[in-house]
């Protein structure tokens, strides 16, 4: 007689075996709980390890005649398996071994040498099947890390003793600088003032930083630094509303009443501006360069040079500064013009990208308006030019739709685009004319983001200061005459603008000549080049009575760092929640952390690897006249009595590939590697 059963075998794995003795007929696969950690380790082995090498390379001696590129890489087998490795206490790796480009250029005759050679980095402790990594025989385990997620965080806290509301806010990167404002209301003779700090230094005037970025002047020769009447021309032809009653008579201070109409134009008319502004001891902008540099490095002596170094270094390298894509999409939610907007009255009308009118001035901003909103404001209408700081202008592209028409207008080309007979140049500043004629042959173009240019009708009135402040505030991108280039002797009076490198002023001479012509009445536009924001004015009020300008980040902006214009949007939401618009956040909340998993942690130390090794490398010379590859000049160390001359020593830590012997040589010639590699591991 068979024996009754009540239960049933299921296999789990590979080996174990369970009994079930549940009745339901339905049942769920038990989850991959290691998932997390394996498919991070598998991302950073594809994509991870890649975006770091593209970051470091390429690498260039300080002569510039020398350069390493990266060009591939691959990880090889590992030699024993999991068993053998906790049988022979070793580590379970595999030879990672990079492609590298070297590029030397001969300074006397011009000769290009190009070789390329597969280099031997190390042993890569690779990841289990459980998730764990095996370390000199034993199992270990990276663990994810919650942390508190990068972008921009407000907040509003009230003084004990007075009893008054104190706002601060901070913008926090993946890895980079921290960025800070507060305001203080304890110089009571000034009024409440905004503060601002860099990486928890001391605190300075938060005008300080913006004049540094582009929002003041330096003096020039036989310049009046206290009349204001061509300050306001300007701003009147930029169509900003000029607030007249900010002018103090008699400010013994250089340009103090020039900086109170220029902020309260872009920013709004906060009295927390002027009380700060009149604080300011800043008058040009080089001071305003070494007073950062003096907050932030006060035992070295600053120069214009440095310091220009140390804004790019602090803010605007891609090596320095990360937000990461998780950190510039919160950045981008936080600080767009949609986010302050609901609940608010519209002061203006509201257009989308083709120039349509969306809401009237009046409507009252709802979550279905702002839903609308959030998906048109993204096609780039409603975007102005702020100053900006040509040196401090790194922007990324991005593609925008040719149907988006006001959204494209004062847009600057990032790449050549042939369009029927004719060809637009890479750093073409779009006119509406240009626009037309190319929605009818392509669907979208490539544009810089966080650039903009406004275009600025010159007349009799306004011609010489635009062009004044026009090159000392923006940077003249072109200059049209009925919509058409003006040209001289058939060359470009202005020069395409294009990022990142040198661009030409124009002389006096030329600004006489286009101040002649308008004069004559001619139609002349000058396309001013500044930071993209995006603007518009609200009211909490229903009779729109006292609007309030939101000044927001540039809606194509994608770049991974810190730009201007996040700058200002980042600046202008602190002030507007002075005027109860904005939201403040809660820190502790799950949806501002996020959790960084082994892949990333990995990919951190990595890059703190390769930084270390550049710095050596750029460190080493050596002599390759006469070698017969560079192989040789890598495995070789410099002799310090020899003094060889201006030759890039490749990788200092590393030797070529070749048999399992080579490698090993070549791990017993990079002590720094290997160091390096020690750490990683533990």
């Amino acid at each position: 007689m068979e024996k009754m059963q009540n239960y049933r075998i299921e296999k789990l794995g590979k080996k174990a075996e369970r009994r079930n003795y549940s009745k339901v007929s339905g049942n769920l696969d038990l989850p991959d709980l290691v998932e997390v950690q394996t498919q991070s380790f598998e991302w950073f082995i594809r994509e991870g390890i890649r975006e770091v090498f593209e970051d470091i390379y390429p690498i260039q001696n300080y002569g510039g005649n020398i350069r390493l590129k990266f060009v591939d890489y691959e990880f090889g087998t590992p030699k024993y398996t999991v068993n053998e490795c906790k049988y022979r206490e070793a580590n379970f790796a595999a030879p990672l071994k990079a492609k590298m480009e070297l590029e030397m250029v001969d300074n006397t005759t011009g000769e290009v040498l190009t070789k390329w050679e597969d280099v031997f980095l190390g042993e890569f402790p690779m990841m289990t099947e459980t998730g764990t990594f095996i370390i000199n025989g034993a199992e270990r385990v990276i663990v994810s890390q919650i942390v508190r997620s990068p972008g921009a965080y407000f907040d509003i806290a009230s003084e004990d003793k007075t009893g008054k509301d104190s706002y601060n806010c901070e913008l926090i990167p993946s890895r980079g600088t921290w960025l800070e404002f507060m305001t203080d209301g304890k110089k009571a003779a000034l009024g409440r003032i905004v503060n601002m700090s860099v990486d928890r230094k001391r605190k300075i005037l938060s005008t300080i930083l913006f004049k540094a970025i582009g929002m003041s002047l330096n003096l020039e020769k036989s310049e009046d630094g206290f009349d204001t009447a061509e300050i306001r021309r300007f701003l009147k032809a930029l169509g900003l509303e000029v607030f007249e009653e900010n002018i103090v008579e008699g400010e013994p201070r250089e340009f103090l009443n020039l900086y109170m109409l220029l902020y309260t134009s872009f920013f709004g008319n906060y009295e927390e501006i002027r009380n700060t502004l009149a604080a300011d001891k800043i008058k040009t902008s080089n001071e305003a360069l070494l007073a950062i540099y003096e907050n932030q490095r006060s035992d070295e002596v600053p120069t214009i040079d440095g310091s220009i170094n140390l804004m790019n270094a602090k803010f605007f390298d891609h090596r320095r500064y990360d937000l990461t894509k998780a950190g510039r999409y919160k950045l981008n939610k936080k600080l767009s013009l949609t986010d302050r907007m609901e609940g608010t009255y519209l002061a203006e009308d509201v257009l989308s990208g083709e120039g349509k009118v969306l809401f009237e001035k009046g409507t009252f901003v709802t979550k279905k308006e702002r839903n609308v909103l959030r998906v048109e404001m993204l096609k780039g209408s409603h975007v102005i030019a702020f100053p900006f700081v040509h040196e401090f202008s790194h922007p990324d592209t991005s593609m925008m739709d040719t149907s988006w028409s006001l959204g494209l207008i004062g847009r600057i080309l990032a790449n050549d685009v042939e369009c029927g007979d004719r060809l637009f140049e890479k750093g073409t500043v779009l006119t509406e004319k240009d626009i037309e004629a190319l929605a009818k042959e392509v669907k979208e173009v490539r544009v810089y983001s966080g650039l903009v240019a406004k275009p600025v009708a010159l007349t009799a009135e306004n011609a010489s200061a635009v062009l004044n402040y026009g090159h000392r505030f923006f940077v003249i991108g072109r200059l049209t005459a009925n919509n058409e280039d003006m040209t001289n002797n058939g060359e470009l009076v202005v020069d395409r603008y294009i990022p990142d490198e040198d661009y030409s002023k124009l002389s006096a001479s030329e600004q006489q000549v286009i101040i002649e012509r308008a004069h004559q009445n001619q139609a002349i536009t000058a396309w001013l080049v500044g930071a993209a924001v995006q603007t518009i004015q609200v009211s909490t009020s229903a009779d729109c009575s006292n609007p309030i300008k939101i000044v927001a980040i540039d809606p194509i902006n994608q770049k991974k760092t810190i730009t201007i214009s996040d700058m200002y949007a980042f600046y202008s939401y602190e002030l507007n929640m002075m005027d109860g618009v904005g939201s403040v956040d809660d820190i502790d909340m799950l949806g501002n952390r996020r959790i960084r998993t082994v892949g990333e942690l990995i990919q951190n130390q990595f890059r703190i690897g390769l930084s270390r090794m550049e710095r050596v490398v750029k460190e080493r010379n050596v002599d390759c006249r006469g070698r017969r590859s560079d192989a040789e000049a890598v495995n070789e160390y410099p002799s310090a009595d020899r003094g060889d001359q201006g030759v890039l020593l490749l990788l200092a830590a590393v030797a070529v590939h070749g048999s399992a012997e080579s490698a090993g040589r070549a791990d017993q010639q990079a002590p720094y590697f290997r160091a390096g590699s020690r750490r990683l591991n533990a």
